[in-house]
Order: C-alpha cells, then structure tokens, then sequence
C-alpha cells in the first residue's frame, strides 16, 4: 500500500478543485464542473492509465445518469412556475404565516417536517425542489430558502423513496436486513433530532433554542421514533413516509396550540415572531379579489402527493408506467492497472420516472386551477422561464456528474477509500459514516454511495473483526447526511431559488451541518463498537 500512496494523493484532486473553486474561488457550478471534469480526466488517464474508451464509457454513463437527474430538476422547475405565476406560493406562504407568525416554527413546518414527507414519498431532490419555492414565500432569504430544505430532508433519505437506499445496501452488502434496518433508524432517529436544532440554527443560530426547545425536540423525536417503529416492524418502504406525515400532524399541532394557550411549556409551543434571523418580510398577498385559501393554494401538493401515492402503491400500474423506457448500454472498461468496470445498462423508464410524476402534477394542477376558474399562464411563457434556471443547471449537472463517472470508472474512488481505510485502523468506525459522505457528494446520491461503498464497508468491518452491520449502517447514515452537500441536490436547491451559479455560498452553510452530524454518526459507531 505504502507505495500506492501517491495515487490515493492524485485521486483526491478533482475533488479538491471542485470544493476549492466552488468555496473559495467562488466560480459558478459550470465553471468549477468544466474544469474538475478535465482535471478528473487528466489524472485517470496519466495516473491510473485509463484509456479514451475508458473515459468515453464513463462520460457516456455520466450522460445518461444526467438525463436521469434533470427529468426531475425541468419538471420540478416547470410545477414551481405553475404555483408561482397563479399566486400559489403567495397564498401558502401568507397561509403558514396565518398559522403560526413564530419563524421557527414556520421553518419545522415547511423545511423540516414536510421535506420528510416529500422525501418518502418522492426522494430523488424532489422535497429540495418543491420546499425551496415555498420558503421563499414565507419571505426568507433566498440562501435560508436554499439551505434549509437541504438540511432538514437529509435525514430522512436511506428510508425515503421506498427505502430505495436501504434496499440498495442491503443488496450489495448481503446482511440481515431486520439488524440493519433497527441500526440504520436507531442512528439516523439521532440525527433526526439533531436535525430540527440544525435547521433553527441556520435562521438564527443558537438563540431560538431557548424558546422553541420543547418544539424541536418533540417533532425530531417523534419522527425519529416513528421511523424506528417502522423499521422494527419491517415496514422499511414506508418508514420515512410515515415519520413525515406524523412530522406535520405534530408540527402543525403545535402552531395551533401555540396560537389557542400562548407561548410557553419549556418551548414546546414557541408563538413569538422575534426580529433575529435572515428573514424578509412574506410575499405580498394576492390583489383583492384573488385570494386562495390555503388549500386552494397547496392544489399542486396535494395533486403531486396523490400521483406519487397511486403510482407507487397500485402495482399493475406501476408496473405499466415502467414499461416503456429509455435505455444506456455500457460495454466492460478495463484500465491499464487491471481495475475493470463490468458491463451494464441503465434504464430511465419514461412514464414511471419522478420526473414524469412531476410533469403529470403540473398537467393535473393546470386542469384544477382551470376548473377553479383561475388564470394559467399559456405553456410557452412556462417553458421559457422553466429553461431561464434550467439550461445553466443542466451544464453543472453533466460535468459534476462526469466527474463522479470518470473517478469511479478509473479506479480513483476506490483507491481513495482503499487509502482512507488503511490510514485508521482501529478508528474505521469514526470514518466509516465519512466514506459514505463522500460517496454521496462525489455520485450524487445515497443509494449509488451504498453501491460503491456498502461491500467495501462490510468487508473492512471483517478484516478488523468489527459489526459489519453497524459499519452498514454508519455508512448510509453518512451518505444520507451528505444529502445536504450533495452538489447535484444543491444544484437543486439553487435553480429553484434564483441563486443558479451561486452554490459555493450554500454548501458553506450546509457543509457545517453535514460534517457536525456525520461526525456524531461516527462517535456513536465508537462508542457502540467498544
């Protein structure tokens, strides 16, 4: 190993450009993509002798895992365009203020518990995309808008999407799945709770905790534990699903107490609007005349629920929609060094994708505000400035995920963990929940850094005589909690919020959060292992 040290040191600077630029050079996601694209490149063909059919096999993956991404990240754009231009975001933001004015608790609302919801239900950056707008209603500035939705829907991903990420690992790894579903919920119901303090401390650091503990508190544990019920029970699909909707039953709760007895009891029903905190004055309501109830407003939410929920719990139809899809083939990419990449195929099912389901909602909540007797704007002006934020984030997204190919095709992230392993020993289980941050930041999701890294995880655990179950679980606790830092998903959370090119200053407020909580992931797995 001594001697392959100096790869392990040249894998590490694509990454390395790409944090650099985009932290503190500040370039535009575009910008720091091309160029850690070209470095990646460089170094696997110089350093791990990867040849041009190599990197042409991984930019062609890069390709069609891009493809699979922007489907959501149009139709997302295109359903926000639909709320915002019929005054929807307007109306839900006055409508949350109404509920409760205290802005904590309108950000455990919306940013917290309902991206816990979207996130069993849809995953895949939809709770990012849909959340951001909303809080951007609620008058928050558009990097709160951003941050926020990041941090509170992390903890829910491994069990989000139908435990896609949980059956994801627990294929690749072999293990039991009940053991790894308990230690998966045990660690990420801490992170849950942990999670509610973080996003009251990106509005306002720590001063709303003394007034508003109670709130968090109870809301994080009652999701966390919802979630640890379920995956007791072996219900994995629905498990974040049913943490979120106990999540808004709670919060919303709460607000309406808050408003019925005042604030008070240790925090737990927090009701004073304080002037600290990053925070705008809310949207203006619509002109007379053109009020929307809240549920009016919330139309497209409640029709996007109702999709996702028929296609995924009726089966024949699921299985229709998924009928028809688009495939990538990818032939076996050996480099120089012996590290092989067998063939495969991806498929991107047309009318079953996430993205497809956003697009059928935007078509349905058209219909409805039609029938409601409300004004659409035609589907032209809604295309053009859905392509406004969709065409710079298109270009970030193919080249961050170039890079992510290109590393893994080129035997560069292996090496990288291989090296990270090797350096710790005793200490694997302190790394172990980093390995699987890191895996999510440079694939772009939870359930491909469970692939990459879930045997490699398992078979380190062995050789050190440690819990290969724990360090499972440890390693999809990381990858989620790296959701927040993510540059796929923050390129998510910028394109909905008017901050396209803008990502640097957003991961400088997650990152804190994503390396606080994955560090406390990995004291646990210390402190359980001994």
């Amino acid at each position: 190993m001594p001697a392959e040290w100096w790869r392990v040191g040249a894998a590490t600077l694509p990454l390395v450009v790409l944090l650099v630029g985009l932290l503190w050079l500040h370039w535009r996601g575009t910008q720091a993509g091309i160029i850690a694209l070209g470095v990646s490149a460089a170094v696997a063909a110089i350093a791990f002798a990867a040849s041009p059919a190599v990197l042409g096999i991984a930019l062609w993956r890069a390709i069609a895992l891009s493809l699979h991404v922007l489907y959501i990240i149009w139709a997302a754009l295109l359903l926000y365009e639909i709320a915002d231009k019929i005054g929807a975001i307007r109306s839900i933001g006055t409508a949350v203020a109404h509920l409760t004015e205290d802005h904590v608790l309108q950000l455990l609302i919306v940013g917290f518990a309902f991206t816990s919801f979207l996130q069993g239900v849809a995953g895949f950056g939809v709770p990012v995309a849909v959340t951001a707008p909303l809080l951007i209603g609620l008058g928050f500035q558009p990097l709160e808008a951003a941050a926020v939705p990041l941090v509170g829907h992390a903890w829910a991903v491994t069990m989000g999407d139908m435990a896609s990420s949980f059956q994801a690992l627990r294929a690749v790894t072999g293990l039991p799945p009940r053991q790894l579903g308990i230690w998966i919920a045990a660690l990420l119901g801490i992170a849950s709770v942990a999670t509610g303090f973080a996003v009251a401390h990106v509005h306002a650091g720590t001063r709303p905790y003394r007034r508003a503990f109670g709130a968090i508190l109870v809301l994080g544990v009652a999701m966390g534990g919802t979630q640890l019920l379920l995956a007791l029970s072996q219900h994995w699909i629905i498990a974040s699903f049913g943490a979120g909707m106990v999540g808004l039953v709670v919060s919303m709760g709460l607000a309406r107490l808050a408003r019925r007895r005042g604030p008070g009891y240790f925090g737990l029903l927090p009701a004073w609007p304080p002037p600290q905190g990053r925070r705008e004055p809310p949207r203006p309501a619509p002109p007379a005349g053109a009020e929307m109830s809240f549920h009016l407003a919330f139309l497209p939410y409640y029709a996007l629920i109702g999709v996702v929920a028929v296609a995924t719990f009726i089966p024949p139809l699921n299985r229709l929609l998924d009928a028809v899809a688009v495939s990538f083939h990818f032939g076996t990419a050996q480099t120089g060094l012996g590290w092989t990449t067998e063939s495969g195929a991806f498929h991107i099912p047309v009318f079953g994708h996430p993205g497809a389901l956003l697009l059928y909602t935007s078509v349905l909540a058209v219909l409805l505000y039609r029938v409601a007797g409300r004004t659409v704007p035609d589907w032209r002006r809604l295309w053009r400035q859905v392509a406004v934020q969709g065409v710079p984030t298109t270009m970030t997204i193919i080249t961050l995920v170039g890079v992510a190919t290109v590393m893994a095709y080129s035997g560069m992230t292996f090496v990288l963990a291989r090296g990270l392993t090797a350096a710790v020993g005793p200490l694997f289980p302190l790394l172990s929940p980093f390995l699987g941050l890191l895996g999510t930041v440079i694939t772009g999701s939870n359930t491909n850094s469970n692939v990459l890294f879930g045997a490699l995880q398992r078979d380190s655990a062995r050789l050190l005589q440690m819990n290969p179950v724990l360090m499972a679980a440890l390693q999809t606790a990381g990858g989620a909690l790296g959701s927040m830092v993510a540059p796929a998903k923050v390129v998510l959370a910028t394109a909905t919020t008017g901050l396209a090119g803008r990502e640097g200053p957003v991961i400088r407020i997650t990152a804190r959060y994503a390396l606080l909580l994955t560090a406390l992931m990995g004291f646990i797995g210390m402190l359980v292992q001994r």
